[in-house]
């Protein structure tokens, strides 16, 4: 299969180098591709990848060696680190969104919620960390999930974008914004906030936290 996208190398190893895999890095709320301050690796590959003109990391062949994974540390970024699977042959590409943490910056124009998770209102204020959280909206077909999904850091705190299709006709609230609600999944069970405003183009917060042992089962 020919290869997707055009690999920078020198002329003369051209004919006896092949591209094994790539991954492009995305924003999962810009969609623009990403690259500075990650550190990306392949276990099962021995050598680190190279990052081509287009902004993809890829890995040249090595022998009969297969990637087992695609690790993504973004440590030094507003991104959450992520691993993923490795594109499944006849495919030699993929394509990974990076979500991001509490601390990134959003972009003008970007809906979002930040907030905190808590597993009780008595007691101590003990945090629902490492669980998956995403927001969905409200359309003519019910409720839609928004394709990003993010974590929740250790002390709660997440942010989660709302990323809309293109052709989009959400519900709004008289007055407030958009209809959204919460889910958040943890320990194989997922529960639901219910139905608040989001302002569309704004980053909004809450208050309160979002209390586990409230959300609707």
């Amino acid at each position: 299969m020919a290869d997707r996208f055009a690999i920078a190398r020198p002329p003369e190893t051209a004919y006896n180098r092949r591209l094994l895999c790539a991954a492009e890095m995305v924003d999962a709320v810009t969609l623009e591709r990403v690259t500075a301050d990650l550190v990306v690796t392949a276990p099962g590959l021995r050598r680190a990848p190279q990052v081509n003109a287009s902004g993809f990391f890829f890995w040249l062949e090595e022998g009969g060696a297969t990637p087992q994974r695609i690790v993504v540390d973004a440590s030094d970024t507003y991104y959450a680190s992520v691993e993923r699977a490795p594109p499944a042959p006849p495919e030699k590409s993929i394509r990974i969104e990076l979500a991001p943490r509490f601390g990134y910056p959003f972009p003008p124009g970007a809906t979002a919620l930040r907030g905190t998770l808590r597993v009780s209102r008595y007691g101590p204020p003990e945090p629902v960390a490492r669980a998956r959280v995403w927001l969905q909206w409200s359309g003519d077909s019910g409720w839609i999930d928004s394709p990003v999904a993010v974590t929740s850091e250790g002390n709660g705190d997440f942010a989660a974008p709302l990323r809309l299709a293109p052709k989009a006709e959400p519900r709004m609230l008289a007055g407030a914004g958009l209809a959204v609600r919460l889910l958040v999944a943890r320990n194989g069970t997922t529960r639901t906030s219910g139905e608040f405003a989001l302002r569309q183009g704004g980053v909004g917060g809450r208050d309160q936290p979002f209390i586990w042992d409230d959300l609707n089962p």
